[in-house]
């Protein structure tokens, strides 16, 4: 059975249409595959970035409260010094009690405490004076660099033309190692 050339050239046509409708169904599937697969890709990279972006100012925020933290630190440090450094301590008190014409009576070291931390070291002032100088006495020794506690206080006036007297215990404090060393070692 022989075909007729016009039917064999429809045949071929068909196959070819039919060839050429498959070759380019697979390439558009291809393509849209490919495309489907840069857009997920994409999507993802843009999740990353917005992650990588966010972890960035959280690393920021942290080394910002990190920096702050070991500047408060450091303070804390140096209110509260390794060595009591007493001597220094006395010279300051000194200044300030002669600063506000107060007369020192008595000053008498108290045992020391030791805590975890540091070494608390008590002691017992009696001084009189004006209670205008006196205010302002206890005023420097709030705002001074050292940290001190005042943890008693008694204020008597024996006449009343007569100065204040008062008697006070007031601790200052020395510390071992670093208070962030110990800090640090607390964390971890």
């Amino acid at each position: 059975m022989m075909l007729s050339m016009k039917k064999s050239d429809t045949i071929c046509l068909v196959i070819i249409v039919l060839v050429s409708l498959i070759c380019g169904y697979w390439v558009t599937m291809r393509v849209v595959k490919q495309e489907r697969r840069n857009r997920q890709e994409n999507d993802l990279l843009s999740r990353k970035s917005t992650d990588l972006n966010l972890a960035e100012m959280s690393l920021q925020e942290f080394k910002n409260a990190w920096d702050a933290k070991r500047k408060e630190l450091e303070t804390l440090n140096e209110r509260i010094p390794e060595t009591a450094q007493i001597g220094k301590f006395l010279r300051q008190l000194d200044s300030l009690i002669k600063e506000r014409d107060i007369v020192l009576i008595s000053l008498n070291p108290l045992p020391t405490v030791k805590e975890m931390r540091y070494t608390r070291i008590p002691i017992r002032l009696m001084f009189k004076g004006a209670f205008a100088d006196i205010y302002h006495l206890l005023y420097d020794f709030e705002t001074m660099n050292r940290l001190l506690v005042m943890e008693k206080m008694i204020i008597s006036k024996p006449d009343r033309d007569k100065l204040c007297l008062v008697n006070l215990t007031i601790s200052v404090f020395e510390r071992s190692g670093t208070i962030v060393e110990k800090m640090l070692k607390d964390i971890i």
